[in-house]
């Protein structure tokens, strides 16, 4: 008889990754799930089986991690949805691999970001996408997203998909850094000391572009998205120190593609549905888990590292991840006795990491003039296509906070479960409503947060119930 998985690490990431080989490595048994046939998560995303040809630096990275990772012998439940969750740290999954749920002593979570959206003129159109689908298609399909790309945003991934692309053959019209981050950047070099990698790259993705004629302009942004069925062009403009477009500045730049690459914001769904108190900080990405020393949350046996738990980077979701899996192996009696000694030979890196991540927050946090784009006819919600103008009848109606603006409008209600549009809904009522975003509240999930076949639903429905005749 198979002997029952002790911790179940949800996210194959650079987080997830460490903390599985940690905890394998301590002598736990453990699965590891992700809903992606293979593992890497954004960051080590790895070419589709069907492509092959030279890797990128992060690809064979990720792929050497994750041999060590099967060596230890962790369990891989690929292509796998975990969907919901209880409170009694419980996990419901739909996968081929896996059991419909699952029970484990300990959780882990490490289950990254989803990327922020803005909502402007014409964000719908065809041609409109994020930094990340861009990646995607570049790293795991080799494909181009379009012919002339512009992108928009800020923080270094900007830059870095900017010369992946341009590598790639593509034409970049232009890279607007919404942040001054020349005018802020010097009094935060010091947070660069360590980070050779970083800087390498930073470096050579600065050269690739400047060797292309690549125009890189700081405090501009995108104001809106212009054509009829498809992208034409854009208006941008200049950005004041709140992220407001300078009236005046505004002009029209050709282009059949945007990428929009405003940050990220850490999913917390599951971490919710296990019972860990949530806090807000915006300068991490908003709503985040609390967390001791160890990363466990205020949830007994539930764990969260990476950019799930905070914006920080791949450095430190690994640094995470490798301290989570050591104390949740600790805890089930895996090599206990070394656990603390190894854990504080990982807190240099782990401070070093916490600096840049500070640093990045400093430098890269949005400005509140974002969220001024939108029109009355602008789409806050794709999924239930509500717009602007929708949110303001339901506040007119009386509602004043997320929970009641969703039940009136249905916005957060779609196959995207609020992922897309939460934050947009938010800062809009946050704005009409001249409260706080703390005061406005957050939409409380409820499974299934992906979509989810229904024979799935109905055998955890049936599990239920033949535990409850017992």
């Amino acid at each position: 008889m198979t002997e029952p998985i002790e911790i179940v690490v949800v996210g194959a990431g650079p987080g997830g990754l460490s903390a599985a080989l940690a905890a394998a490595q301590a002598g736990a048994r453990v699965a590891l799930v992700d809903n992606n046939r293979q593992p890497g998560g954004q960051y080590f995303r790895q070419p589709a089986r069907e492509f092959r040809g030279a890797a990128s630096p992060h690809q064979r990275q990720g792929a050497d991690l994750w041999q060590r990772v099967q060596a230890a012998g962790v369990h891989w439940w690929a292509e796998t949805t975990a969907w919901g969750a209880a409170e009694t740290r419980v996990l419901t999954l739909a996968g081929n691999h896996a059991p419909s749920s699952i029970q484990p002593p300990a959780i882990i979570l490490a289950t990254g970001t989803y990327e922020r959206t803005v909502a402007f003129p014409g964000w719908t159109l065809p041609g409109v996408m994020t930094a990340g689908a861009a990646q995607t298609l570049l790293k795991e399909q080799h494909l181009l997203p379009g012919k002339k790309i512009l992108l928009v945003g800020t923080g270094p991934l900007q830059l870095v998909l900017a010369a992946e692309l341009v590598r790639a053959g593509a034409h970049v019209v232009a890279v607007l850094e919404g942040a001054p981050i020349f005018q802020k950047g010097a009094a935060h070099l010091g947070s660069l000391w360590g980070q050779w990698e970083r800087v390498v790259e930073g470096a050579s993705s600065w050269l690739t572009l400047a060797s292309h004629a690549v125009p890189y302009r700081t405090s501009w942004g995108i104001v809106a998205a212009n054509g009829n069925r498809q992208v034409a062009g854009a208006t941008i403009a200049r950005l004041d120190a709140a992220w407001q477009p300078v009236a005046g500045s505004e002009e029209q730049i050709a282009c059949d593609t945007i990428c929009l690459g405003y940050g990220f914001i850490p999913f917390t769904a599951l971490a919710q549905l296990l019972g860990a108190q949530m806090t807000w900080q915006p300068e991490l990405g908003g709503d985040v888990p609390t967390r001791d020393a160890n990363l466990q949350t205020s949830a007994p046996g539930v764990y969260a590292v990476g950019d799930g738990a905070g914006i920080g980077g791949a450095a430190l979701a690994q640094v995470e991840g490798e301290i989570a899996g050591i104390a949740a192996a600790a805890q089930l009696g895996h090599h206990a006795d070394t656990a603390a000694q190894k854990i504080q030979a990982l807190l240099p890196r782990l401070t070093r990491e916490r600096q840049f991540q500070k640093m990045y927050a400093a430098l890269f946090t949005p400005g509140a003039g974002l969220d001024t784009l939108a029109r009355d006819e602008t789409i806050l919600c794709r999924c239930e296509e509500i717009t602007q103008a929708d949110v303001r009848r339901a506040i007119a109606l009386g509602a004043n906070s997320a929970g009641e603006v969703k039940s009136i409008t249905r916005g957060g209600m779609g196959d995207c479960q609020g992922r897309m549009c939460s934050h947009l809904l938010a800062h809009a009522i946050a704005r009409e409503t001249q409260q706080t975003l703390a005061q406005v509240g957050r939409v409380r999930p409820r499974p299934p947060l992906f979509p989810t076949p229904i024979p799935v639903l109905g055998q955890v429905q049936a599990a239920r119930a033949e535990e409850s005749l017992r």
